[in-house]
């Protein structure tokens, strides 16, 4: 007959050897979680190395094509810095003496590009950009109470925790990508430049008083003091739209929407060409002269006249 002193022996045995198993089972779960910890912060500060080398060196030479630091924190939160410092390099190292960097272009798009941002907007661009690193991943402490627990069920108490928390990931503020007219980002080209302003002149000699002689390409004008005047402002505005830095618009639509303008008020009752030529059309209208059937004048508001070629000018085409 077995002795009562004997059977918890052999209890109290047992479950010493069943403590002594799991706490080695434990042990040996905790060393291959910290190989696996050593392992993957290894990797993970490599990459992170990496990403920072990379976006340092990309913020760089943004700066260096003079492209202003909020604005490049903003390009590189819409991915838009690596293609834009691209494109730039590419110029800079053109070959081609009609192909140059503009500054003062590249001044006004980093301006447009910020102006565009609203303020919270762009301190969360400057922060992402600037301030990349690793993301503190909440879940990490879970593996770290994993490798200190004392029994079994911390452990797994611990591991369970860490499967089911999904880590911190960076995100980008959300700003919306840009229209970037890459015209703008150079110096202007004279010869497409002197195209546009032939084509308008061609296309508007009828309208100002001229005659187009296709021999010798050329339009004689009867009031050129006037109608230079126009086509000279119709050039600048045909130079403003193509150079827009956050706008890209063809120029065959640009030039349509400039002659249709000049044929608008040519067409305005009371708007001698004089008229026309005195002021920046573009902005500022010019003030029609009506003459009644008693031979009155008065200006005409033609904010006030309802008329429908009121509508076309304020359009600024026509269609």
């Amino acid at each position: 007959m077995v002795t009562g002193t004997v059977m918890a022996g052999a209890f109290f045995g047992n479950l010493a050897d069943t403590m002594k198993e799991n706490r080695e089972y434990l042990k040996a779960k905790q060393g291959m979680l910290q190989d696996y910890m050593l392992k993957a912060g290894f990797e993970e500060r490599a990459k992170l190395k990496e990403a920072r080398a990379e976006r340092a060196k990309l913020l760089d030479e943004a700066d260096k094509l003079g492209i202003d630091e909020e604005a490049a924190a903003v390009l590189y939160s819409t991915g838009q810095l690596s293609s834009t410092v691209g494109y730039l390099k590419k110029i800079e190292q053109s070959e081609d003496p009609d192909k140059k960097i503009n500054k003062a272009g590249l001044k006004r798009f980093s301006e447009a590009i910020v102006a565009s941002v609203p303020e919270e907007k762009l301190g969360a661009a400057m922060k992402y950009a600037f301030e990349l690193g690793a993301a503190e991943d909440p879940s990490s402490e879970k593996l770290v109470e994993a490798i200190h627990a004392t029994s079994l069920d911390e452990y797994d108490e611990a591991i369970s925790a860490f499967m089911n928390t999904s880590p911190t990931t960076r995100v980008a503020p959300n700003i919306s990508p840009f229209d970037i007219n890459k015209r703008a980002l150079v110096d202007l080209d004279l010869t497409d430049i002197g195209s546009a302003r032939k084509n308008m002149e061609r296309q508007l000699a009828a309208q100002l008083g001229g005659q187009y002689n296709a021999r010798e390409d050329k339009v004689t004008f009867a009031n050129p003091q006037a109608a230079d005047r126009i086509i000279d402002r119709a050039e600048s505005e045909y130079i403003k739209q193509v150079t827009d830095p956050i706008t890209s618009r063809s120029p065959n639509v640009v030039i349509d929407e400039i002659v249709n303008k000049v044929v608008s008020l040519v067409g305005t009752e009371g708007l001698q060409l004089n008229d026309i030529a005195a002021v920046d059309f573009f902005s500022t209208m010019p003030t029609p002269i009506v003459t009644d059937s008693e031979n009155n004048t008065a200006e005409q508001d033609l904010t006030k006249t309802g008329s429908s070629i009121q509508d076309v000018i304020e359009q600024g085409y026509v269609d």
